[in-house]
């Protein structure tokens, strides 16, 4: 205020620490918000706040205050998904809770407040645990922020002080979101100083959102994907480090982040190889010193020693595979699957991480010490992910290849290289983007006429129903040009990069077909095939159309099949005889009757392939339909695999 009474405004410098302080208020409107489920105010006030903070703080001062209002978005973004509490959440977060209120690392106690089975006891009495300590640590401080949020009374809502309830829970997924924030933080610093600021926010933007990171630091933030991917971006930071300005401090920097990597999730270690062609080169050329490889490996055992502390005390041993012996068989029989099955693979689940590895073969050229240490890193996680045994290899109902966390970073940097590559490009052909836009969209018209020449549209197109029947049309394709090319491996290949699922899996363990349920015209049957029906004392059945109807049987091995088929035809259809064909071929025949009738088959391994079979159910007779309709033959209530 003036000497006359009126308002002036703040200075620019006042104007700055408003802006910091609102900015820090968004951050915590937004992280309550997270924290306690009965705040959810702060899912739009916490962002808002901090936004209005950033403009406050100006130009010079933004920089600093960015990472915080980014987090805020986060925490709110976070809040609104309801982060899950599930997958192998507990055994990471069952760390915490029995040192922090149990002052011990037995986790009897807590399995049971879970409700899970009994774990085994160790040779140390103790109830195990295969999974990292590293994210309890992390996510520590944030839990114990969460307990004095609940003892002091200061939740929304009275929440049980007894280390389960939601604020200690979502206290982790606070955790995750700080370290994926600044890792992403240090990744992007790492990244604008080779391609620029803009790229590399491309790049890092690219690498979270489109990647399963952001699946583990949003929806189930309480598990390792989350930190570990943010110990990965660290160690591209120190890389950089290390690289501009070698020293010996530096190169502890870079080998205790292989260590926190590890600490995480001790399968990061292979990040180690992200050093070794730095080290050769700065050998080499004299800029480094053999000592300080040995400082880094000390450096890197130091900070996984909590986790070789764990394992002492769980399983009497400072290094063990808690997962037993059997768990991983080195000659990765699974290599292939978890790069490219529709079951969970890296690329087919998120294509753009395969630019990535596009970029870092570019890379190779202007920048072969990184590209060389990331292609290296990437093809051992690549070898140890496929080494997990037959039952896990896919890692259970996760989103995407999970287990690739520690490489995303790395193939940032790759998407990095191919964006800065582009642009001039692009400069130059500037029609080329625009073609590609257009030449899909033609592709996506052609198929269309496919689909609609076979009578799938008679009136509106749903959309959905358009791009399932487009993506069917894809995998066909792909099938018969693979098939022609390498035969039925090349057919086999198509189907698990594009589909995926095979009979004796979580698709269908008992290897049944119902063709009257609701899913089956969507998971099971191909041609032939009508509406519902009922018969008195029966179950449900469909009515298969004459002459044939198929239904499709994907295996990922073939073996002798023995199919029971159960089926009727009423007296208009009678006689009636089906015959059972495989691929073309006929294994079997059986009369049906209008009470119904059991059709059994033998279908040698030698009829079948690896993916996608055609077993077809033809008939001798119909029943009388009107013109122009296509006349059903039989019922068929269940066609059962051995």
């Amino acid at each position: 205020m003036d000497n006359d009474g009126a308002l002036t405004p703040p200075s620019a410098a006042g104007r700055r620490v408003l802006g910091v302080a609102v900015v820090a208020l968004g951050l915590a409107w937004a992280a309550l918000a997270l924290l306690d489920p009965q705040r959810p105010t702060g899912i739009m006030g916490g962002p808002a706040a901090a936004a209005l903070g950033l403009l406050l703080a100006g130009r010079p001062r933004r920089a600093r205050v960015v990472l915080p209002a980014v987090l805020a978005a986060a925490a709110a973004v976070a809040a609104y998904a309801l982060p899950e509490f599930r997958g192998d959440s507990a055994s990471y977060f069952a760390y915490l809770r029995s040192a922090v209120f149990d002052r011990d690392l037995d986790f009897a106690n807590e399995w049971e407040h879970w409700g899970y089975a009994e774990r085994a006891r160790t040779a140390t009495g103790l109830r195990e645990n295969t999974h990292s300590v590293g994210p309890a640590i992390l996510w520590a401080p944030f839990y114990l922020t969460a307990h004095a949020y609940v003892k002091l009374g200061l939740a929304a809502a009275p929440y049980p002080a007894d280390g389960y309830s939601a604020p200690y829970r979502r206290s982790a997924a606070l955790g995750t979101l700080a370290a994926v924030a600044l890792g992403a933080a240090l990744l992007h610093a790492a990244l604008a100083r080779r391609f620029g600021p803009r790229v590399a926010l491309l790049a890092v933007g690219a690498a979270l959102a489109a990647s399963p990171i952001a699946y583990y630091a949003f929806v189930v933030p309480t598990m390792a994907h989350g930190p570990a991917f943010a110990a990965a971006a660290a160690l591209v930071w120190a890389w950089d480090r290390a690289e501009r300005r070698p020293s010996a401090g530096r190169w502890a920097a870079l080998g205790g982040t292989v260590g926190l990597i590890a600490l995480m999730r001790w399968q990061g270690i292979v990040c180690a190889l992200l050093a070794l062609p730095l080290l050769v080169h700065q050998l080499r050329r004299r800029t480094a010193r053999a000592g300080w490889a040995l400082l880094a490996g000390a450096a890197g055992a130091l900070v996984f020693a909590p986790q070789l502390v764990a394992w002492k005390l769980l399983y009497g041993r400072l290094v063990t595979m808690p997962q037993g012996r059997g768990y991983m068989d080195w000659w990765s029989p699974h290599l292939w699957d978890t790069l490219f099955s529709a079951d969970h693979g890296l690329f087919t689940w998120t294509p753009v991480l395969l630019l990535g590895l596009v970029g870092l073969a570019l890379m190779l050229r202007d920048a072969p010490a990184f590209a060389t240490g990331a292609l290296l890193a990437f093809a051992a996680t690549a070898w140890v992910n496929g080494s997990v045994q037959d039952w896990d290899w896919a890692a259970g109902d996760a989103f995407g290849a999970r287990r690739y966390d520690v490489v995303v970073p790395l193939l940032a940097a790759g998407i990095a290289a191919l964006l800065a590559r582009a642009g001039p490009v692009l400069a130059r052909h500037p029609l080329w983007a625009p073609a590609t836009l257009l030449s899909a969209l033609a592709l996506w018209n052609l198929g269309f006429i496919a689909v609609f020449r076979a009578g799938a549209y008679p009136g509106a197109a749903p959309l959905e129903r358009v791009a399932r029947d487009q993506a069917r049309v894809l995998k066909a394709a792909a099938q018969g040009v693979l098939g022609v090319v390498a035969g039925p491996r090349g057919r086999a290949l198509a189907y698990k990069t594009l589909q995926g699922e095979y009979f004796y899996t979580a698709f269908n363990r008992g290897g049944t077909i119902v063709p009257a349920d609701p899913s089956a015209p969507e998971r099971y049957l191909l041609s032939g095939w009508s509406t519902r029906g009922r018969l008195a004392g029966h179950p449900d059945f469909r009515w298969a159309l004459y002459p044939e109807a198929c239904v499709r049987i994907p295996l990922e091995e073939p073996f002798d099949l023995r199919v029971d088929i159960e089926a009727f035809a009423p007296p208009a259809a009678q006689p009636q005889t089906m015959t059972v064909v495989a691929n073309g071929e006929t294994v079997g025949a059986g009369p049906l009757l209008p009470e119904g009738s059991r059709v059994q088959v033998f279908v040698p391994e030698g009829r079948l392939v690896p993916g996608e079979n055609r077993l077809c159910l033809r008939f001798s007779t119909a029943l009388p339909a009107a013109e122009g309709e296509r006349p059903a033959a039989a019922g068929v209530w269940v066609i059962q695999l051995p």
